[in-house]
Protein backbone atom coordinates (compact mmCIF):
# COMPACT_ATOMS: atom_id res chain seq x y z
CA UNK A 1 0.00 0.00 0.00
CA UNK A 2 1.89 3.58 -0.93
CA UNK A 3 1.24 6.42 1.23
CA UNK A 4 -1.44 8.35 -0.29
CA UNK A 5 -1.06 12.51 -0.79
CA UNK A 6 -2.08 14.75 1.09
CA UNK A 7 -0.99 18.04 0.01
CA UNK A 8 -3.23 20.31 2.31
CA UNK A 9 -6.19 19.00 -0.18
CA UNK A 10 -8.34 21.73 0.66
CA UNK A 11 -6.69 24.72 1.03
CA UNK A 12 -3.72 23.56 -1.67
CA UNK A 13 -1.38 24.08 1.05
CA UNK A 14 0.30 21.75 3.51
CA UNK A 15 -0.80 22.39 6.76
CA UNK A 16 2.32 22.16 8.75
CA UNK A 17 3.61 21.48 12.63
CA UNK A 18 7.29 22.20 14.23
CA UNK A 19 8.32 20.35 17.22
CA UNK A 20 11.62 21.20 18.70
CA UNK A 21 13.15 22.08 22.26
CA UNK A 22 15.19 25.07 20.98
CA UNK A 23 13.57 27.79 20.39
CA UNK A 24 16.36 29.38 17.65
CA UNK A 25 15.93 26.35 16.16
CA UNK A 26 12.15 26.58 15.86
CA UNK A 27 12.52 30.51 14.63
CA UNK A 28 14.59 29.21 12.17
CA UNK A 29 12.39 26.21 10.60
CA UNK A 30 9.70 28.70 10.68
CA UNK A 31 11.48 31.13 9.14
CA UNK A 32 12.31 28.47 6.07
CA UNK A 33 8.65 26.96 5.63
CA UNK A 34 6.90 30.89 5.75
CA UNK A 35 9.24 31.72 2.90
CA UNK A 36 7.77 29.19 0.77
CA UNK A 37 4.07 29.80 -0.23
CA UNK A 38 3.31 25.99 -0.50
CA UNK A 39 3.29 25.54 3.48
CA UNK A 40 1.18 27.17 6.37
CA UNK A 41 2.74 26.80 9.75
CA UNK A 42 0.32 26.50 12.22
CA UNK A 43 2.26 26.41 15.62
CA UNK A 44 5.09 25.02 17.07
CA UNK A 45 6.10 23.07 20.62
CA UNK A 46 8.81 22.60 22.50
CA UNK A 47 7.83 19.22 24.10
CA UNK A 48 6.45 15.81 22.83
CA UNK A 49 3.14 16.92 25.18
CA UNK A 50 2.46 20.27 23.54
CA UNK A 51 2.94 18.65 19.86
CA UNK A 52 0.33 16.04 20.16
CA UNK A 53 -2.03 18.42 21.66
CA UNK A 54 -1.54 21.39 19.00
CA UNK A 55 -1.68 18.22 16.34
CA UNK A 56 -5.47 17.67 18.20
CA UNK A 57 -6.28 20.90 17.58
CA UNK A 58 -4.95 21.50 13.90
CA UNK A 59 -5.17 18.48 12.32
CA UNK A 60 -2.10 19.04 10.27
CA UNK A 61 -0.93 17.48 7.14
CA UNK A 62 2.73 17.18 8.55
CA UNK A 63 4.43 17.48 11.53
CA UNK A 64 8.18 18.30 11.32
CA UNK A 65 9.85 17.04 15.09
CA UNK A 66 13.43 17.02 16.43
CA UNK A 67 14.00 13.24 17.21
CA UNK A 68 15.02 13.66 20.80
CA UNK A 69 12.23 15.80 21.44
CA UNK A 70 11.09 15.86 25.27
CA UNK A 71 8.23 14.71 26.49
CA UNK A 72 6.68 11.08 26.09
CA UNK A 73 8.57 8.58 24.18
CA UNK A 74 9.34 9.48 20.69
CA UNK A 75 7.27 5.88 19.03
CA UNK A 76 4.46 6.87 21.04
CA UNK A 77 4.30 9.91 19.42
CA UNK A 78 4.67 8.83 15.75
CA UNK A 79 2.28 6.33 16.68
CA UNK A 80 -0.25 8.94 17.71
CA UNK A 81 0.47 11.50 15.20
CA UNK A 82 0.42 8.90 12.19
CA UNK A 83 -2.71 7.20 13.78
CA UNK A 84 -5.30 7.06 10.66
CA UNK A 85 -7.55 10.04 10.10
CA UNK A 86 -11.05 9.76 7.86
CA UNK A 87 -8.65 12.74 5.50
CA UNK A 88 -5.55 10.60 6.06
CA UNK A 89 -2.80 10.21 7.74
CA UNK A 90 -0.12 12.92 9.22
CA UNK A 91 3.27 12.61 8.01
CA UNK A 92 5.76 12.82 10.25
CA UNK A 93 9.48 13.99 9.56
CA UNK A 94 12.12 13.34 12.08
CA UNK A 95 15.46 16.08 12.35
CA UNK A 96 18.28 14.50 13.14
CA UNK A 97 21.27 16.20 14.93
CA UNK A 98 24.85 15.43 14.17
CA UNK A 99 25.28 12.34 16.29
CA UNK A 100 22.70 11.05 13.99
CA UNK A 101 19.66 8.34 15.68
CA UNK A 102 20.49 5.65 17.89
CA UNK A 103 19.84 2.03 15.72
CA UNK A 104 17.00 0.94 17.93
CA UNK A 105 15.43 4.48 17.06
CA UNK A 106 15.81 4.75 13.59
CA UNK A 107 14.47 1.34 12.91
CA UNK A 108 11.31 1.79 15.61
CA UNK A 109 10.40 5.07 14.50
CA UNK A 110 10.32 3.80 10.55
CA UNK A 111 8.39 0.56 11.51
CA UNK A 112 5.74 3.18 13.49
CA UNK A 113 5.36 5.37 9.83
CA UNK A 114 8.06 8.59 10.33
CA UNK A 115 8.40 8.70 6.46
CA UNK A 116 11.44 11.10 6.14
CA UNK A 117 14.82 11.43 8.17
CA UNK A 118 16.39 14.28 7.63
CA UNK A 119 19.76 15.85 9.39
CA UNK A 120 19.61 19.52 10.84
CA UNK A 121 22.23 20.94 9.29
CA UNK A 122 21.37 20.15 6.23
CA UNK A 123 18.48 23.09 5.78
CA UNK A 124 18.89 23.44 1.66
CA UNK A 125 16.88 19.56 2.11
CA UNK A 126 14.47 20.22 4.60
CA UNK A 127 12.17 22.28 2.89
CA UNK A 128 11.90 19.68 -0.27
CA UNK A 129 11.94 16.48 1.81
CA UNK A 130 9.44 17.88 4.08
CA UNK A 131 7.34 19.08 0.71
CA UNK A 132 8.05 15.25 -1.16
CA UNK A 133 6.62 13.29 2.37
CA UNK A 134 3.43 15.68 1.99
CA UNK A 135 3.28 14.67 -1.74
CA UNK A 136 3.09 10.75 -0.44
CA UNK A 137 7.00 9.97 -0.86
CA UNK A 138 9.89 9.72 1.38
CA UNK A 139 13.00 11.81 2.55
CA UNK A 140 15.99 10.14 4.15
CA UNK A 141 19.56 12.11 4.19
CA UNK A 142 22.16 9.72 2.69
CA UNK A 143 23.95 9.92 6.52
CA UNK A 144 20.63 8.11 7.82
CA UNK A 145 20.23 5.79 4.96
CA UNK A 146 23.55 4.83 6.12
CA UNK A 147 22.57 4.10 9.54
CA UNK A 148 19.36 2.46 8.69
CA UNK A 149 21.70 -0.20 6.73
CA UNK A 150 24.09 -0.52 9.44
CA UNK A 151 21.08 -0.82 12.31
CA UNK A 152 19.97 -3.81 10.14
CA UNK A 153 23.47 -5.88 9.17
CA UNK A 154 23.68 -5.20 12.93
CA UNK A 155 20.00 -6.90 13.96
CA UNK A 156 19.74 -9.75 11.07
CA UNK A 157 21.67 -12.87 10.56
CA UNK A 158 20.89 -12.40 6.54
CA UNK A 159 22.78 -15.98 5.85
CA UNK A 160 19.68 -17.23 7.85
CA UNK A 161 17.35 -15.35 5.95
CA UNK A 162 15.19 -16.43 2.54
CA UNK A 163 13.37 -14.59 0.30
CA UNK A 164 9.43 -14.77 0.77
CA UNK A 165 7.64 -15.99 -2.10
CA UNK A 166 6.09 -12.00 -2.30
CA UNK A 167 9.38 -10.98 -4.14
CA UNK A 168 8.38 -13.55 -6.97
CA UNK A 169 5.71 -10.56 -7.66
CA UNK A 170 8.70 -8.01 -9.05
CA UNK A 171 10.31 -8.02 -12.47
CA UNK A 172 13.88 -8.36 -12.65
CA UNK A 173 14.31 -5.33 -13.28
CA UNK A 174 12.03 -3.89 -10.10
CA UNK A 175 14.17 -6.20 -8.37
CA UNK A 176 17.48 -4.60 -9.71
CA UNK A 177 16.26 -1.20 -8.34
CA UNK A 178 14.70 -3.09 -4.72
CA UNK A 179 18.53 -3.78 -4.12
CA UNK A 180 19.58 -0.96 -4.97
CA UNK A 181 17.22 0.78 -2.76
CA UNK A 182 18.30 -1.14 -0.13
CA UNK A 183 21.74 -0.29 -0.43
CA UNK A 184 21.01 3.59 0.33
CA UNK A 185 21.06 4.70 -3.64
CA UNK A 186 18.64 7.57 -4.76
CA UNK A 187 17.15 7.42 -7.86
CA UNK A 188 19.29 9.16 -9.71
CA UNK A 189 22.38 7.45 -8.65
CA UNK A 190 19.98 4.16 -9.34
CA UNK A 191 18.92 5.44 -13.12
CA UNK A 192 22.53 6.00 -13.33
CA UNK A 193 23.90 2.45 -12.67
CA UNK A 194 21.17 0.93 -14.64
CA UNK A 195 21.20 3.63 -17.73
CA UNK A 196 17.20 4.73 -17.15
CA UNK A 197 15.87 8.66 -16.57
CA UNK A 198 14.96 8.94 -12.94
CA UNK A 199 11.54 9.38 -14.10
CA UNK A 200 11.63 5.58 -14.83
CA UNK A 201 13.42 4.51 -11.81
CA UNK A 202 10.97 6.17 -9.73
CA UNK A 203 7.94 4.89 -11.92
CA UNK A 204 9.67 1.45 -11.20
CA UNK A 205 9.27 2.04 -7.78
CA UNK A 206 6.17 3.55 -6.86
CA UNK A 207 5.25 -0.26 -8.63
CA UNK A 208 7.00 -2.03 -6.42
CA UNK A 209 5.55 -0.27 -3.19
CA UNK A 210 2.05 -1.70 -4.49
CA UNK A 211 3.14 -4.89 -5.03
CA UNK A 212 4.93 -5.11 -1.52
CA UNK A 213 3.10 -2.80 0.46
CA UNK A 214 5.15 -0.30 1.29
CA UNK A 215 5.12 2.98 2.26
CA UNK A 216 8.41 4.46 1.48
CA UNK A 217 12.04 4.01 0.59
CA UNK A 218 12.88 3.05 4.37
CA UNK A 219 10.26 -0.02 4.67
CA UNK A 220 12.00 -0.91 1.07
CA UNK A 221 15.32 -0.73 3.34
CA UNK A 222 14.22 -2.90 6.26
CA UNK A 223 12.18 -5.51 3.73
CA UNK A 224 15.39 -6.08 1.81
CA UNK A 225 17.21 -6.39 4.75
CA UNK A 226 15.10 -9.16 6.77
CA UNK A 227 14.07 -10.89 3.29
CA UNK A 228 18.17 -11.63 2.61
CA UNK A 229 18.48 -9.75 -0.92
CA UNK A 230 20.07 -6.59 0.01
CA UNK A 231 23.24 -7.47 -1.55
CA UNK A 232 24.79 -8.07 -4.92
CA UNK A 233 22.63 -6.76 -7.23
CA UNK A 234 22.36 -8.80 -10.86
CA UNK A 235 23.13 -7.63 -14.18
CA UNK A 236 20.64 -5.15 -15.84
CA UNK A 237 18.29 -6.58 -18.32
CA UNK A 238 18.69 -4.96 -21.67
CA UNK A 239 14.81 -5.31 -22.07
CA UNK A 240 14.36 -3.20 -18.33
Amino acid sequence: MSARPRLGARTGRIKLLLGDEQPLVRRGLRALFESDPTFRVQGEAANGTSLLELAGTHRPDMVLMDADLPGPDLLDVVRRLVGDRLDGPTGVVLLASEGGLADGSVLGAARAGVRGFLFKRESSEIVSGVRDVARGGAAMSPGIVGQVLEALRRTHRLDALRPSGELSLLTPREMQIFQLVAQGLTNQQIADVLVLSEATVKSHFNRICRKLALRNRVDAVILAYEMGVAGAVAEPSPTG
